[in-house]
């Protein structure tokens, strides 16, 4: 089973592509409406502008969103992983010098 953070990423990932999709139909949509006379190149070029700054802040919004739920998820970062791993290394040194200790004493 996939992880609560895997599944904010697939989906974001399917937001963002379905986001890239949609642009380009609308690129060629626009491209088509210009060579038959309905819209001129310069209402062409214009729209697409808008449309892409549109899509660009819909992508920051979907990002921005998705490090939100991680960071509420009860995932560990990488940067808590590898903290916990060196006190883990740290414990068991600890151990091993305790055990020497007492075989010594014994």
């Amino acid at each position: 089973m996939k992880s609560p953070a895997e599944l904010v990423k697939k989906v974001a990932l399917l937001q963002i592509g379905f986001i890239s999709l949609v642009s380009e139909k609308v690129e060629k949509f626009i491209e088509e409406l210009e060579e038959k006379g309905k819209v001129s190149e310069e209402e062409g070029k214009k729209f697409l502008k808008q449309l892409k700054e549109q899509m660009e802040k819909q992508k920051e919004e979907i990002a921005k969103e998705i490090e939100k739920v991680l960071r509420e998820l009860p995932v560990a970062t990488k940067e808590e992983v590898d903290t916990l791993k060196k006190e883990i290394q740290e414990l068991k040194r600890e151990i091993e010098e305790l055990k020497k200790t007492l075989k010594e004493k014994s």
